[in-house]
């Protein structure tokens, strides 16, 4: 079991509303404002370097009707890039179009060296900042680049106008590729004087979202909330329809975590990218349902092959070490930091997969893959700080890497070194404690709008909650079991509990609350701690022929009460 700890000491009052509990213990000093950001909180896009340049640029191929060609990147964030940049000048000449390679190419304008016109503007997008002897080679045969990207850079370029959060002095560098794009598009209609950019507002929160951008900041929230509450991209709104999700009073960021990013995200796992950057540019409603419907087909299958994939290698997994490395040259590219986070909630450890590289005689000469990093423990930059690998580039706690197969022993000892027992404990930190009986649902209701903006930088609010009991007339009906397995794959876990509570757990092992099974029926009452988030689920019932409301704990943790 893990260890659950509260978020902090901090004291609050009884007669305090749950949501300005809430508040004081995150260190919200205006919750107004957290939850419904001001316009005041957004830096002039003017404050990024080579913007003006970048935008006349842009406005002189669009007057000289030139070919204006965008290279894509290949994750949610590059296809919502794509989609704001493509649609906005799509809006004011059909001379513009678009190309991309696939995930397991890789990223970067080194990609599509070889789908570029002869003639025309190149506009990046969410990539190549650092990729200086590909915009040389574009320089010398006289195609002029436009990078508008938000990633690190870590050489001068020379050849290419380059606007990126991460130059100069722009406050924000947490903002992503679609928000700079964004950004471009304001500018470009204050020269045009026209009022185009916040069409593609929702693209922008996307992809801020989905690349895992600080949701603590100021800016990116206003920008995100504005996003979600103006759902205009018709794909967008397609996959929100075939989801069951109403976006006529907004969205939510876990809306975007759990449905739209990763059925846009399965394109790139199987190397169909196209099928995405189609939906986000498509005007056609026809069109994009089936577009939809066959994205949706794919990320179910998406989700059977990494259950199969983590069930053939569970077994053969070695856990003796601080440091899980798995390697599997079978697994698609794809699918290897997916694996790698299931590794990391099975055994509690940072974990690599990797595939293995060979010379011409077959000999392994390099491992390349995906890490990912468990609680706190600052994996990438460890990786980095050994000087045993090639690189290890992304985000603290999931990127890729690579180093010589010479050094695969050396980098078990050294994280056998440098992390220890206290590094790798399971701990799982809760905001407040409160009783079952205490939680009404209007409760919940302002948790959920509290909750409608969090991700990377400021978690939703986890609570521990005590004297759930397992409901007896409940859970008869539901056959021998006390628990109801659902879902597709049948790793749902539903547990009924009295005063209208069900504790829900998606994605679960077969044994999972097989414990809470046992003691309800060799027991006269099973009572539950819980650790989890709060949740309303209303829904009609067809038979009572009315609306059902239940209040939800979404599981972290639970522990039986003896």
């Amino acid at each position: 079991m893990a260890k659950w700890i509260k978020r902090n000491n901090i004291k609050v009052s009884d007669d305090m509303l749950l949501i300005e509990k809430l508040a004081k213990v995150r260190g919200i000093k205006n919750l107004e404002e957290w939850m419904n950001p001001p316009s005041s909180v957004v830096h002039s896009p003017y404050a990024l370097l080579n913007i003006d340049e970048a935008v006349q640029r842009i406005i002189k191929a669009i007057h000289t009707q030139e070919l204006i060609v965008i290279d894509a990147d290949i994750d949610t964030d590059g296809v919502c890039s794509t989609g704001v940049m493509f649609n906005y000048i799509k809006e004011l000449t059909d001379n513009v179009q678009y190309i991309h390679a696939q995930r397991s190419d890789g990223h970067g304008v080194e990609t599509v060296m070889d789908k570029i016109p002869e003639k025309c503007l190149l506009i990046i997008v969410d990539s190549s900042s650092n990729s200086v002897e590909e915009c040389k080679r574009l320089r010398e045969k006289g195609i002029d680049v436009i990078i508008i990207d938000h990633h690190q850079i870590d050489k001068d370029n020379p050849f290419a106008t380059i606007v990126n959060c991460q130059m100069g002095d722009y406050p924000n560098k947490h903002l992503s590729g679609s928000a700079m794009c964004y950004k471009v598009c304001q500018v470009l209609d204050e020269y045009l004087d026209i009022d185009l950019a916040d069409d593609f507002r929702d693209l922008a929160a996307i992809g801020i979202v989905a690349d895992m951008m600080d949701i603590k900041n100021m800016e990116n929230r206003y920008l995100i909330y504005n996003g979600m509450n103006n759902i205009a991209n018709l794909g967008i709104r397609e996959i929100l329809k075939q989801s069951k999700i109403d976006y006529q009073e907004g969205i939510t960021t876990t809306n975007i975590s759990f449905k739209i990013a990763p059925i846009i995200g399965a394109c790139s796992r199987f190397d169909k990218i196209e099928l995405a950057l189609e939906l986000v540019t498509c005007d056609d409603e026809a069109r994009a349902k089936a577009l939809v419907k066959e994205m949706i087909e794919m990320n179910e299958k998406r989700k059977s092959d990494q259950k199969m994939y983590v069930e053939n290698a569970i077994e053969s997994v070695d856990d003796s070490h601080n440091i899980i490395i798995y390697v599997d040259d079978k697994i698609d590219s794809g699918f290897r930091g997916l694996i790698a986070t299931e590794f990391v909630e099975r055994f509690n450890k940072p974990v690599l997969v990797l595939t293995a590289l060979v010379d011409s005689d077959e000999n392994v000469v390099e491992y390349a893959g995906s890490g990912r990093t468990v609680g706190i423990v600052p994996f990438k930059s460890l990786c980095e700080d050994s000087g045993l690998f090639h690189f290890a580039q992304g985000h603290e706690g999931a990127f890729g890497v690579s180093f010589s197969s010479k050094n695969l022993d050396k980098i078990i000892s050294y994280f056998d070194d440098t992390l220890d027992s206290t590094d790798l404990e399971k701990a799982i930190e809760y905001d407040l404690e409160l009783e079952a009986s205490d939680i009404e649902e209007m409760d919940i209701k302002e948790v959920e709008k509290f909750s409608r903006i969090v991700g990377q930088g400021f978690k939703e609010p986890k609570f521990l909650i005590r004297g759930l009991v397992a409901e007896e007339e409940e859970t008869k009906k539901l056959g021998k079991y006390v628990r109801a397995v659902m879902g597709s794959n049948k790793d749902t876990v539903k547990i009924p509990c009295e005063d209208g509570f069900a504790l829900m757990k998606f994605r679960t092992q077969d044994t999972y609350a097989k414990d809470v099974e046992e003691h309800f029926y060799a027991n006269f009452a099973t009572e539950i701690d819980a650790v989890g988030s709060l949740n309303i689920n209303r829904f009609y019932h067809g038979g009572h022929k009315r609306w059902i409301t239940t209040k939800q704990v979404f599981l972290e943790d639970y522990k039986i009460v003896e």
